[in-house]
């Protein structure tokens, strides 16, 4: 796994429990939060249906004390004055009554009374005419929202009729005394203007079908909204709160019924708002962890561009010096603290470079010079065998033998004094071998040479002067000794992944201990021994073709030596 990467996942590992952690306190913080502004919403909304509720009591102890007023009572008894001046001094007096009764308390705007005994009428506010069928189709023992004619202007109240007795509701004409009170609605709107004053929500009253008792300053089409999703519907919502959504948009929404009145007070606001304290909380958090992780993040890819790149690229670098790219430098050195490494790694590669090819220059110089010294090695005495040959032939006079040994010995020296290639074909070496062999021919006149080298062989590039020393060691030691005439024949074969020379001949040959004393000389770091022509052919294969290349030496099946030539064979050393 790349530094990059483990970094990255350490940044995610050490933020994921701290954001889990937050999500879960946020959660719980937010549902107390919900909690506690319900609690004190639902407290705000019992304290204000305890001040409707309250109003409502003290209209009804109003009523049981005007029905146990004396004069009111004489009223209701029939008990009127005849004299004309003491009856409007008595309906004054009741009309000042009721005045103070109706401004005793914020709301108690307006009472009638209605005597059906007498048939007569008083309101707070004016003279009242007693009305029957009005009483009859109106009276009712629960308040009611309706619309009232007030000084000719109509308006919206609260309205409730309190019978005396009790027993007369069924008949209003046997009530001793029917109290009409009536609140009116602009209080209690004064009321919500209030208590909205004191929060962000928006209250109203709601009495199912449609009847809404609104603030001033209310929403009227988002508190339609809010009645049409059901929120405070007639037969769900009558206490509690519930969040319901609308266009998009949560809202919170309490109610508190009113067995009473019977009305609900409903309460509004954005939830959104509510916790808006909560909300910018958690956005500062997340910008906050946002900014965290750019700032990780920035940070990782310091350290990937500061410190995995370069040593990545120093890596890279070694690796193309392990394989052999000498060559090798890293361009890019401007990475802070890397750079003196950077340089450092350049000039070590430079000097490695310069090191390195010395020595295979050297190593060349050497080879070349091990090549030339084994070649110089090979036996003069052919030269001074050869010319001797030619002397005595000039001395006998022969002139054919003495031109062909002279032409022979020309071709031969002329190949074996090429030092400028050390490199030759197989072809090359047999018909140099071949011009030897006849030029040894000239002079033991019995040797018979073969060749039975493929064509497929024929192109194999070789060291020069391979073949020849082997051949002149079966002639000098195996052939020349013989009495008669002898054979030497070189094969050449694959076998086995290997090219394989053989150079036989049917020689004297030598003993099994004689063999295995030759081929450990061969085998023997250090010289041992008069075998230089056969131990340098050894060398200069083995060093050509590696440790698995050689010569060895075994006894031939025609009673001579078997000289084997092995190397592995690869497609390098068969392109002519």
């Amino acid at each position: 796994m790349k530094l990059i990467t483990k970094v990255m996942l350490l940044i995610v590992i050490l933020m994921t429990p701290v954001i889990a952690l937050y999500a879960l306190s946020q959660r719980v913080g937010t549902g107390i939060v919900e909690q506690q502004i319900t609690i004190a919403n639902q407290n705000r909304l019992a304290i204000f249906m305890h001040q409707i509720e309250g109003t409502l009591h003290q209209a009804s102890q109003y009523s049981n004390l005007i029905s146990q007023d004396p004069d009111f009572s004489a009223l209701a008894g029939n008990l009127i004055p005849t004299d004309g001046y003491e009856y409007a001094m008595l309906l004054d007096d009741l009309q000042n009554k009721l005045e103070l009764f109706s401004t005793s308390s914020t709301w108690m705007n307006r009472i009638n009374l209605y005597f059906p005994s007498s048939g007569h009428a008083i309101s707070s506010y004016s003279l009242l005419p007693y009305d029957e069928p009005y009483l009859r189709e109106n009276a009712s023992n629960e308040w009611r929202f309706r619309t009232i004619l007030v000084n000719g202007l109509e308006k919206q109240a609260f309205t409730r009729f309190f019978i005396e007795p009790a027993s007369a509701a069924g008949d209003i004409r046997n009530a001793s005394i029917v109290v009409e009170v009536d609140l009116m609605a602009d209080n209690i709107v004064s009321l919500l203007d209030s208590f909205k004053t004191k929060g962000n929500n928006d209250p109203f009253l709601y009495g199912g079908r449609g009847e809404v008792l609104a603030n001033t300053s209310a929403d009227m089409d988002l508190i339609g909204r809010l009645i049409e999703t059901g929120a405070v519907a007639d037969d769900e919502l009558k206490e509690g709160y519930r969040v319901v959504t609308v266009e998009g948009e949560r809202y919170l929404v309490y109610a508190l019924f009113s067995e009473e009145l019977p009305w609900s007070l409903v309460d509004y606001a954005p939830l959104e708002d509510i916790l808006a304290p909560v909300t910018y909380s958690r956005n500062l958090f997340y910008v906050t962890a946002a900014l965290l992780l750019l700032m990780g993040v920035g940070a990782a890819y310091l350290i990937y561009s500061q410190v995995q790149v370069p040593i990545r690229l120093l890596g890279e670098g070694a690796e193309r010096l392990e394989r052999g790219e000498l060559s090798t430098r890293i361009r890019n050195v401007k990475h802070g603290d890397f750079t003196r490494l950077f340089g450092q790694f350049n000039r070590m590669a430079a000097r490695m470079q310069h090191l390195i090819e010395k020595v295979f220059r050297e190593e060349l110089r050497a080879k070349e010079a091990v090549m030339k010294q084994l070649q110089s090695q090979i036996n003069p005495h052919f030269l001074y065998n050869s010319l001797a040959f030619i002397v005595s032939m000039a001395q006998l006079r022969r002139t054919e033998p003495v031109i062909s040994m002279a032409y022979s010995l020309a071709d031969y020296y002329r190949y074996t004094t090429r030092n400028e290639k050390l490199d030759a074909t197989v072809r090359e070496e047999i018909a140099f071998v071949s011009n030897y062999v006849e030029i040894m021919d000239m002079q033991l006149q019995k040797i018979t040479y073969r060749c039975d080298v493929p064509e497929t062989l024929a192109g194999l590039h070789v060291p020069r002067l391979l073949f020849q020393p082997i051949v002149e060691n079966s002639i000098l030691h195996g052939l020349e000794p013989k009495e008669g005439p002898g054979t030497i024949r070189i094969s050449g074969r694959i076998e086995e992944g290997f090219v394989v020379f053989a150079v036989e001949d049917d020689g004297v040959g030598m003993s099994d201990d004689a063999l295995q004393r030759l081929n450990d000389s061969l085998a023997a770091s250090e010289e041992t021994g008069d075998i230089r022509g056969l131990r340098n052919v050894h060398q200069r294969i083995a060093h050509r073709f590696g440790a698995e290349a050689g010569l060895t030496l075994a006894r031939s099946e025609t009673g001579g030596i078997r000289a084997t030539l092995r190397w592995p064979d690869a497609s390098e050393y068969t392109s002519e």
